[in-house]
């Protein structure tokens, strides 16, 4: 495995506190881990060979400062413009429909010129988590990042051991919290050592449900939205 140093020769890692977890930003299915949502200056600002490791937070799970734990991690191995993406044949599966996990498809914005860059060059896929009211934010991140290594636990968030924790805000943070050298290094090692990439459990707020999913278990968004709600603004859509 290559890995790719970003700056000066040597790892960076940003953390950050979740407030949602469903499997939308991020979403942990299909062929990897892609962050297309939300997360503006994230996508905008990071660079391929840099790191994202995303953590619980009072608002997701309860957990007070100090004691979050990893919800996932991943290193940034493409970073792709919006308009690439929605028309990407690697990530057609990530659009929107009506499986448990095509609810969580992130890739919603469809361009509608070929230069499309501002959130006006854009058309709104029907989705059950952002509409329009998020739109010009989701846009302003110009871009997608694309993960070429990642752990995704979800509702299996995984306690760090203290010694080995990355440097985590106390609050919500646009750019994250940073951390280099050995840290990160030790913190990233102990993942690789005790976890194959790739999705380990379901988002935080998905629960065990009567109708079994395309991966073979039962499990649903908790609290879903009736697919017929999409397009007609009826109540509040989950936010990332």
């Amino acid at each position: 495995m290559v890995v790719v140093y970003p700056i000066g020769g040597f790892m960076q890692l940003f953390s950050y506190k979740m407030t949602h977890d469903t499997g939308f930003a991020p979403n942990p299915f299909g062929e990897t881990l892609t962050l297309a949502t939300c997360k503006p200056h994230f996508r905008l600002r990071k660079r391929v060979g840099q790191w994202i490791a995303g953590f619980t937070s009072a608002a997701l799970t309860g957990e007070p400062v100090g004691e979050e734990r990893l919800v996932y991690l991943m290193r940034i191995g493409e970073k792709i413009p919006i308009r690439d993406y929605y028309y990407d044949p690697r990530f057609l599966n990530k659009r929107p429909g009506e499986t448990t996990e095509g609810r969580c498809g992130d890739n919603i914005y469809c361009p509608v010129i070929p230069t499309a860059t501002d959130d006006e060059h854009f058309e709104l896929i029907a989705n059950p988590h952002h509409d329009e009211s998020d739109k010009k934010i989701d846009i302003s991140g110009r871009y997608v990042l694309i993960a070429d290594e990642f752990y995704y636990f979800g509702k299996n968030a995984l306690a760090i051991p203290a010694e080995l924790r990355p440097a985590i805000p106390r609050g919500q943070s646009a750019h994250g919290r940073l951390t280099t050298g050995e840290q990160v290094v030790r913190f990233i090692d102990y993942i690789r050592h005790h976890y194959s990439p790739g999705r380990h459990s379901w988002p935080t707020w998905w629960k065990d449900d009567e109708t079994s999913s395309p991966c073979g278990k039962a499990c649903a968004i908790k609290t879903p939205p009736s697919w017929d709600k999409y397009t007609g603004g009826a109540g509040k859509k989950k936010r990332c």
